[in-house]
């Protein structure tokens, strides 16, 4: 499978008083955040030099890193107490999308590969791949996220992904 799994590292801070509401990518140095309804900040680093594997434990160079370049977006963090941080794997693919649908093994059907957007899909993507799996034609064309289009080189490179 075109599938590999890498470490993303992520903290909260305490609560602040209510300012954002989107969440927030920056692609000039791959920060991402977003403000919780109970107002902590949750923020993250897509980090391209990040190993490929199976790592869980959380750094203190990410927590370094993270609080200086917090701070240059969002001055107002400076001084912020982080109440946790950790790390999980994502699992990402060569074009990081997902891959989704029929293999060529007899009813073998795949969803992976989200590279830390399954959770935001789950509802949609789980409807679209329940109808594939019966036979009936999804309410939307996964078509393009079938395992297959890594032999043909119909990849969908995601530049959006952090």
């Amino acid at each position: 499978m075109p599938v590999y799994a890498e470490r993303h590292q992520i903290l909260v801070t305490e609560p602040f008083e209510h300012t954002l509401d989107p969440m927030v990518l920056c692609f000039d140095d791959g920060t991402y955040w977003k403000q919780t309804p109970r107002g902590a900040f949750l923020m993250g680093i897509g980090d391209p030099s990040e190993a490929k594997g199976n790592v869980l434990t959380s750094t203190w160079q990410f927590l370094q890193e993270m609080a200086r370049r917090a701070v240059r977006h969002m001055p107002k963090l400076s001084g912020a107490r982080v109440v946790r941080q950790w790390a999980g794997t994502y699992d990402i693919t060569p074009d990081s999308q997902a891959v989704v649908g029929p293999t060529p093994v007899g009813g073998l059907f795949l969803n992976m590969g989200w590279s830390g957007h399954g959770f935001q899909f789950a509802p949609s993507i789980g409807q679209a791949l329940a109808e594939v799996v019966l036979g009936v034609k999804p309410f939307v064309d996964i078509s393009p996220l079938y395992l297959d289009r890594f032999e043909t080189g119909r990849l969908i490179p995601e530049p959006a992904c952090v």
